[in-house]
């Protein structure tokens, strides 16, 4: 009986902590993994950098691949090989950074070695300390689902039957295809108030933007430090949402798609939904979460 007694609460444990929409979309048990979420809500993933565990920001605006910065500079052996020029979208400066050759990287199971990667100095990219970034490249023929609400990340290579899905989501979009440093970036085709545009997803900033080619001069309002546009309408296929507040910027990534790239949707926005990339079918969608 003591063993039924102990049995019985790990076994509630164990249903209470797989997410709803695991069955759905086809996620094994062993295909799910916790997160964090940093102060401003941006997610992190476990890692493991020469066999040591760190938590990494998972970024879909990574280009890279997977980076560190100084704050674990001097946590993990590391052979400099060179240094580089780190440059913002528009291709302003933005600082120096050091190549460098690690022993082993770790993602979700998956042993890559050696790996060649950077070490920035965190200062460059945020106000906040952060260890490093993890982008898609390293999720090449995988689909993952990230659900901020319940902290979970679900990661598999087997494909998605959509049809059977319908009723849990709207139709997919597809990812449009990007060259060179932004072929593993998140660009899709979507509206915003009705105009076609493309729309970039990065996981990686606490912040949402719009151009304001897009907004009315008169709809644009002073933030405490920004220009902002509120209850701005968009959608992405068939799934129609409201941005209750963006930033108004100017948006240059330097790629070349038939409508420009006019927003730049952030983990303050994606937070409220549960988001698949499927880098096997090409295809993203969300859902209310």
């Amino acid at each position: 009986m003591a063993a039924l007694s102990v049995f019985v609460p790990l076994l509630f444990s164990f249903e209470q902590s797989r997410p709803d929409w695991a069955e759905r979309l086809d996620y094994r048990q062993d295909e799910l993994y916790p997160i964090k979420m940093q102060i401003n809500s941006i997610p992190l993933v476990e890692v493991k950098v020469n066999g040591s565990p760190f938590w990494v920001i998972f970024d879909t605006g990574c280009s890279t691949g997977f980076s560190l910065t100084s704050v674990v500079e001097g946590k993990i052996e590391h052979k400099v090989t060179g240094k580089s020029t780190e440059l913002n979208p528009d291709g302003s400066y933005r600082g120096e950074t050091k190549l460098v050759t690690i022993a082993s990287l770790e993602v979700f199971g998956q042993k890559y070695a050696p790996v060649e990667t950077s070490i920035s100095d965190w200062r460059i990219f945020s106000t906040a300390k952060f260890n490093g970034l993890l982008g898609l490249g390293y999720f090449k023929g995988k689909r993952v689902t990230i659900d901020y609400k319940k902290k979970k990340i679900g990661i598999t290579d087997r494909p998605l039957d959509y049809a059977a899905v319908k009723d849990f989501s709207v139709p997919a979009v597809t990812l449009l295809e990007a060259s060179d440093s932004h072929a593993d970036l998140i660009y899709v085709l979507g509206k915003v108030r009705g105009h076609p545009t493309v729309i970039y997803l990065d996981t990686g900033s606490s912040a949402s933007f719009i151009d304001p080619s897009m907004v009315d001069a008169s709809e644009i309002k002073k933030g405490k430090r920004h220009l902002i546009a509120e209850n701005v309408e968009m959608s992405l296929g068939d799934f129609s949402f409201t941005v209750k507040q963006l930033r108004v910027q100017e948006q240059k990534r330097g790629v070349n798609f038939e409508y420009p790239q006019t927003v730049k949707l952030g983990s303050d926005v994606i937070r409220d939904f549960l988001i698949t990339i499927d880098k096997i079918s090409s295809k993203l969608f969300l859902a209310k979460n």
